[in-house]
């Protein structure tokens, strides 16, 4: 179960409740579409989502995804651009918790303040305002019981009006990729890998992992690509281990390594308090200059340090990971 929080004004959040529907608008760059497709990928059916709306400065809540992602260009939500017709979409229904009373933006930075909230970003590093993001299942939890405290009596939610049909999930479709069919850009290959994330899969290369996110904001201006997060499993409040996710589409080199070995120092001192055995590091590409793999060797022999370097591929429409 995750959580995503959709960005829109008011006006686009009423027709969102009306048809049980939610999305992201399209670009006219191929490339920025499977960037958007791979901010959709993650979401699964049951998953928690949110609404921030720009007027108001709150956040509203709460609803339960009904199906995966889908592609669909009916007009639906009001646009000044004719070409934008937000057409990356899911369904979604009430929840048991369709809350009355909004949490207040200033409320969302008091958390984030105690240290609370880390994830929650409203404009990523280069200043664009984000339309979707997920947050952990930990920061949902302080934002529930907010939500709860604002809410002391829980009324029945009113009815989904004008329910929105269902629609087979062929977000992947929407995909580029080259003449040899393998991912045509980076997010081409994030988008593939989010969704088997969605899946639960390759938990017998990751470990038993239960929650994750893509595009972390960090302190230095740069966003980790995606995170594994492990809970243990007799103490579901408590992380026990984080798994940092670099990708890259063809060949990963030492700009790359230098990347990931950023995102490994911030986390060590922002989130786990540098216990480096929560920490786990992982690079995917096609593959690895022979200065990075020489650096993963002597790193392991010398300080007992993995760096995990996986290979992907996508052959028959399925998208695989192997060891490098």
């Amino acid at each position: 179960m995750s959580v995503h929080i959709f960005v829109l004004n008011e006006k686009n959040y009423e027709v969102c409740i009306r048809r049980g529907i939610a999305g992201i608008p399209n670009h006219e760059k191929d490339q920025y579409n499977d960037a958007l497709i791979s901010r959709m990928t993650p979401i699964n059916k049951g998953d928690f989502v949110l609404f921030y709306i720009m007027d108001a400065k709150e956040l509203r809540g709460l609803y339960r995804v009904m199906d995966k992602p889908f592609f669909d260009t009916a007009p639906i939500w009001e646009s000044q651009d004719p070409n934008r017709v937000y057409p990356f979409r899911v369904r979604i229904e009430n929840s048991d918790y369709v809350f009355e009373n909004p949490i207040k933006l200033n409320d969302v930075y008091d958390l984030k303040d105690n240290g609370l909230m880390w994830t929650f970003s409203l404009q990523r590093p280069g200043g664009a305002s984000n339309t979707l993001f997920s947050i952990t299942n930990d920061e949902y939890q302080h934002l529930f019981r907010l939500f709860l405290k604002l809410n002391p009596v829980i009324n029945q939610p009113s009815p989904i009006r004008e329910p929105y049909p269902y629609h087979e999930s062929n977000l992947l479709s929407q995909l580029h990729f080259n003449s040899n069919h393998l991912p045509k850009y980076e997010y081409s290959v994030m988008a593939l890998l989010l969704n088997e994330f969605a899946e639960g899969s390759f938990k017998n290369i990751f470990g038993e992992y239960d929650d994750f996110l893509a595009y972390i904001p960090t302190s230095f201006g740069r966003e980790m690509d995606a995170l594994l997060i492990t809970h243990n499993p007799l103490h579901k409040d408590e992380v026990i281990a984080y798994n940092i996710v670099e990708v890259k589409r063809d060949r990963f080199d030492e700009d790359g390594l230098i990347q990931l070995l950023q995102y490994e120092d911030w986390f060590l001192r922002k989130k786990v308090n540098g216990d480096f055995n929560m920490l786990r590091t992982t690079a995917i590409a096609q593959t690895f200059t022979d200065k990075v793999v020489d650096y993963v060797e002597k790193r392991k022999r010398y300080e007992g340090k993995t760096i995990k370097l996986l290979k992907f591929s996508n052959h028959n429409r399925k998208f695989r990971l192997e060891e490098f």
